[in-house]
This record gives structure tokens, sequence and C-alpha cells, in this order.
């Protein structure tokens, strides 16, 4: 057992996927997925169910994830103890929904680094795309349809994190949190509030198509916002599997997701940035502590 396996672990367990934890760690999937089968080989324990749909960690290996985290943790203090980034600067610019998580990793490398600044925004991801490009932000943090990664990100280093759909959440009192999925019929005669966010769009256009103008009562950046408005509008929110990870725990316990019962492409959730900001000390370190804060989540 080493350091190398117990990271290989966390990260498919966070992503569910060999492949984007390949990406994510920039070695092969045969690497990752041969560390995997010897350490459950040594331990005696399957880890991960590996199916079409990715690699799901098995109820037994959440203890041992747990203890991996532990001993990460504890190489990470270590290493960053002998640290000297100085008082350098750090933009980043996120999705909508994004920014508790990043301002929890935020919150812990000032911690270790106090004289590093931060200056963070919440925007659209074109946007972020065009301010990574336009040298207005060292790091972004983006949704992008798994399929338009090459062609959008041209030129660019993208570093998947995680992946998934759209689906609606609403309080668990409207009377839509009993059912699994819902349709876009279901949701014709719903109030929304909306993130700003381009991949809602397409489908608020199709419900007007079909059932006449949706009723959108407001746009935000604030996840704040969107959360009040479901608990006390009985509205109705839409929004990729990331934003509502990435809420509020005590939101958590009072809204209900549901699927949506329509076709959908896969959303991959990133960070972009210049080839350069790859070797960037204070970059490498940001991502290093945003990916052991939320490995367990």
């Amino acid at each position: 057992m080493n350091l190398e396996q117990m990271e290989y672990c966390l990260e498919v367990a966070k992503t569910h996927s060999i492949t984007i934890a390949s990406t994510n760690l920039r070695v092969t999937p045969s690497t990752i997925s041969q560390a995997i089968s010897r350490l459950e080989e040594e331990l005696n324990l399957k880890l991960f169910e590996r199916t079409r749909k990715g690699a799901i960690p098995l109820s037994e290996a959440g203890p041992i994830l747990d203890r991996f985290k532990e001993v990460l943790d504890k190489v990470r203090q270590i290493k960053e103890s002998t640290d000297v980034i100085g008082q350098g600067e750090l933009k980043l610019s996120v999705i909508p929904g994004g920014v508790p998580s990043i301002v929890q990793t935020i919150s812990s490398m000032k911690k270790s680094h106090p004289d590093i600044k931060f200056e963070l925004s919440e925007k659209a991801s074109w946007k972020i795309i065009q301010e990574i490009r336009d040298k207005q932000a060292d790091i972004g943090l983006i949704a992008i349809y798994e399929e338009d990664v090459r062609k959008l990100l041209k030129g660019l280093s993208f570093q998947a994190i995680d992946q998934g759909k759209l689906f609606a959440c609403v309080s668990k009192r409207n009377a839509l949190a009993k059912k699994r999925t819902v349709t876009l019929k279901d949701l014709q005669e719903e109030t929304f509030v909306l993130f700003n966010d381009e991949f809602v769009d397409p489908l608020m256009e199709e419900i007007s198509r079909l059932y006449g103008d949706a009723n959108v009562l407001l746009r935000t950046n604030n996840s704040e916002v969107i959360g009040a408005a479901l608990l006390q509008l009985d509205a109705v929110t839409i929004g990729h599997e990331y934003s509502f990870a990435n809420g509020s725990k005590a939101l958590d316990l009072e809204v209900v997701k549901l699927e949506l019962d329509l076709p959908q492409r896969n959303i991959l959730i990133g960070w972009v940035m210049e080839q350069a900001k790859l070797a960037s000390p204070l970059v490498k370190r940001f991502m290093e502590r945003y990916r052991y804060e939320h490995h367990s989540r």
C-alpha cells in the first residue's frame, strides 16, 4: 500500500470515473485501474463496483477511504509547512453554485498561507473562458458539454473534476417533491428561480415553446437567493448536479433533487486555465487543496 494508491482511490471515489481521475492526476487509466486492483488484492476487499456508468465505491470501502484521506491530509500538511509560496495573488472565476466549495478551500488555504490574496467572482461558463483567454482570471471552474471541450477550449488546459446532467430542485413542501422524475409538462405551471446558467436556457425555451411562456421569477448568480426562493416561494430551480452538491448542508435537508425525463448530454465540471498556469506553485497548491477538501463530499 502506498500514497499513490490512496490518492487514486480517493480521486476515483470523487469522480466515479477512472478516466476522469486519470486526467486529473495526469496518469493513464490503466495505471489507476491496475493500482486499485493490486490494492484490493492486498486488502482482500473490493473497494469499487465497476460498471458501464463508472466506478462506484462500495459501502465497505467508506471507512477505508476515510482513513486514506486522513493519511493524505497529514502528508499535505507536512508538505505545506515547507512551502514557500510567498505573497501571491490568485484570481478565480467560477460557475453559479460553485462558490461555497471554493470559499471553503480559500478559507482552509489562508490558514497555511495568510499572505496570499484571493479574488473570486461568479459567472457563466462562456464568460469564464473568455476571462481566461483575456488573462483577467488565473483559473476558472466551468461546466461544459463533454463533446465541446476540444472545440471551445482549444489551446487551454482543462481538468475535469466531476460530471453529470441537469436536475430540477424543489422544496420538500412542493407537490413535485413526491416524484422522482419530472417531465417538462410537469413543470409548465411552476414558478422558476434560475442561475444565470447557459445550460438552462434551451430547456426553458422548450417549455415556453410547448406550453407558453415559462414563469421565470428571477435569475441570479447568488446561491443563497436561489435557496431562499425554493423554501419561501415554493419555486423550482434547474441546474447541474455540481451546483446542488455544493450547496449548504442546511438547505440539503429541505430540498429534493428530481431527475428530468428528457434526453441530455453529459456535462463536465472542471478547471480551465492557460497551459502556462499549470507550472504555477500557487495554482498547483490551490488545486491540490481543493481536491483534498472535496474528496469526501
